[in-house]
């Protein structure tokens, strides 16, 4: 669809210039730059008060029409985009189109609204930083089809071991990340430990040096090692790193702050 393409070329210019995009398929207004992030974050964070006041799920649209017509009043009769192509267009932004899983966007959004309920209702929170070893070997062996086709079957195994609950991302090139509601570090280790066998069933294609995949582990718990966002994705970055510099294929969870 013609409004897909505008948020694609959006997306190949600029972070910021996709919230002009966005705003613009949803109300048919083109906002400033600034104007456009403002308002989108603001339109976030009247969904997370929706949610609390209301102790449900708001969907985004919905939480944007409260927003722009009752809150700040911006829009006066202004004509909106229908439901199934805005929703077709923030599916195309928050899915990893090479993967399936979510896109990083997406999971820091999450991870904020994750993060905020976890501290609201005395929850434990964790999260994965996962990396695999020697990817670029695979690229570079097998090309980046064969690549492609390896990350896929990660991201998916890593729907299959985890909950419903839970946020699977793509992070990076080589690199995806779990968010766990409701989830201390013990249990949290046990999923780790769980993901990191079931890679051990994903092939990597080549001729001379076929192998498995294998995966390096860093993970994060609020609250036991981290208050926050940042924090979070910090320390299991570390941990992470710490797993390959020990020579790679392990889990190591981030001590009690």
């Amino acid at each position: 669809p013609e409004a897909l393409q505008k948020i694609i070329s959006a997306l190949s210019c600029s972070d910021d210039n996709l919230y002009v995009e966005l705003l613009f398929q949803l109300t048919w207004r083109r906002f400033p730059l600034e104007e456009a992030v403002r308002i989108w974050a603001a339109i976030t964070e009247h969904k997370k008060e929706l949610e609390k006041a209301l102790e449900r799920e708001v969907g985004f649209r919905v939480a944007a029409l409260d927003y722009l017509f009752s809150v700040e009043k911006i829009l006066q009769g202004a004509r909106l985009v229908a439901r199934a192509e805005f929703e077709s267009i923030l599916t195309f932004v928050n899915i990893d189109e090479v993967t399936g899983v979510h896109s990083r966007r997406y999971f820091n959004e999450r991870l904020g609204e994750e993060l905020g309920r976890a501290r609201r209702y005395s929850h434990p929170l964790s999260m994965f930083i996962i990396d695999l070893d020697n990817f670029k070997q695979v690229n570079d062996r097998c090309g980046h089809v064969e690549g492609d086709s390896v990350l896929r079957k990660v991201g998916r195994m890593l729907m299959d071991t985890t909950r419903q609950a839970d946020v699977v991302c793509r992070f990076g090139g080589d690199e995806f990340a779990v968010l766990l509601p409701e989830t201390g570090s013990e249990d949290a280790g046990r999923t780790a430990e769980r993901i990191r066998l079931a890679a051990a069933d994903i092939s990597i294609p080549g001729e001379d040096e076929p192998g498995n995949v294998t995966l390096s582990i860093g993970c994060a718990a609020f609250p036991e090692s981290c208050d926050e966002a940042e924090e979070m994705l910090a320390l299991a970055d570390q941990m992470c790193l710490d797993v390959k510099r020990a020579g790679k294929n392990g889990v190591r969870i981030a001590p009690a702050g």
